[in-house]
């Protein structure tokens, strides 16, 4: 297959394009213009007209003389495929549904997208329901982890100890229940103030928590995506997102990297296995969870290696890579998806269209 990818959000297109290139598939990645996404609206507005030029560019691909089959992640971008000769698959990651599938002007415009397109996938669970409103066999294809490169920590003989280390792994946002995140880990260094509390120097209330906490925790500055395993695998104990109840890259990262994760996570029935977890959705419930680690460092190591293993099984890039496989596949072919992946689908695959 000749498969043709819009936007590599967190790494994600590009990580399926190398897996399937070494099954022989052609792949390429196409990257929209950036400039002006994450501005005020006004300047976002001003900048539009340059955008779409770039992205109606790459649109010009969606040709059966150049691929057989695009994937574009974001579903704003999905707009540019109304004039596709081939499948689109449109892949949903957050806000780019969430409060604009709800809006009188971008709602009208995702829901005909959506019905235009050959296939609709979630990335997270919670996406489903708000999806669904509107495509209603959207599926739940969760994010691949790259397992070869999250990795565990190699314990080097002769290495001087460290203070027990909390990393909260999440963007410094209400969106992420960083209130409830925080106020759990200061309720617990209350009582071990020798514990060291790291938090990423990122998000809208960043300089609000910087006054309040700046003198006790140290704010690690925004690493790029090739460096974060060394940011967690210098931890002992991953807090992660108390709102939405799914995981998102950081904690499944964390994950990979054997380590045990604190947050909320609220949609069981997403996979065959629920994921191994230190659940909390209160302040108390993180600080319970950050002494129970604390006081069974036993205990936390063989969580780690649960959360591991349950990756390596639901989110490595080679099981999921099988799963699009079979999708794309059947989308070429007019097979019912469902059908497909339903009959096709290896024990353990975490397909979910219920």
């Amino acid at each position: 297959m000749r498969i043709l990818s819009v936007h590599n959000i967190n790494n994600i297109a590009s990580t399926y394009a190398r897996e399937l290139a070494q099954r022989g598939h052609t792949t390429a990645v196409y990257e929209p213009d950036q400039r002006g996404a994450g501005a005020r609206l006004p300047i976002k507005v001003s900048l539009l007209p340059w955008r779409a030029l770039t992205m109606a560019r790459a649109a010009s691909q969606f040709r059966a003389r150049h691929f057989d089959l695009v994937h574009i992640h974001w579903a704003s971008y999905g707009v540019f495929s109304t004039f596709s000769e081939i499948p689109v698959v449109i892949h949903c990651h957050g806000s780019d549904v969430r409060e604009r599938l709800s809006h009188p002007l971008f709602g009208r415009v995702l829901t005909r997208t959506f019905a235009q397109a050959a296939a609709v996938l979630c990335i997270t669970p919670d996406l489903l329901p708000v999806v669904r409103s509107v495509r209603p066999d959207a599926i739940f294809s969760p994010a691949p982890i790259d397992t070869a490169h999250f990795l565990p920590e190699q314990i080097v003989a002769g290495r001087a100890a460290r203070p027990w280390t909390i990393l909260l792994f999440a963007r410094l946002d209400p969106q992420k229940g960083s209130e409830v995140a925080l106020a759990g880990i200061a309720k617990f260094t209350r009582h071990h103030p020798d514990v060291r509390v790291r938090l990423l120097d990122w998000g809208p209330l960043k300089e609000h928590y910087r006054q309040q906490y700046g003198g006790q925790y140290e704010f690690v500055p925004l690493v790029p995506p090739a460096q974060a395993q060394r940011l967690i695998v210098a931890a002992d104990v991953i807090v992660g997102q108390f709102v939405l109840g799914s995981l998102g890259l950081a904690e499944l990262q964390a994950m990979s990297c054997a380590k045990p994760v604190i947050c909320s996570f609220r949609y069981r029935d997403a996979y065959p296995l629920p994921p191994p977890l230190c659940q909390a959705m209160t302040a108390d419930e993180v600080e319970a969870q950050l002494e129970h680690l604390y006081q069974h460092p036993a205990q936390a190591s063989i969580l780690g290696q649960r959360a591991r293993q349950w990756i390596s099984s639901y989110h490595s890039s080679s099981a999921l890579s099988d799963e699009l496989e079979l999708l794309y596949h059947a989308l070429l072919r007019h097979t019912s998806v469902a059908g497909v992946l339903r009959g096709g689908r290896q024990e353990g695959g975490i397909w979910r269209n219920k």
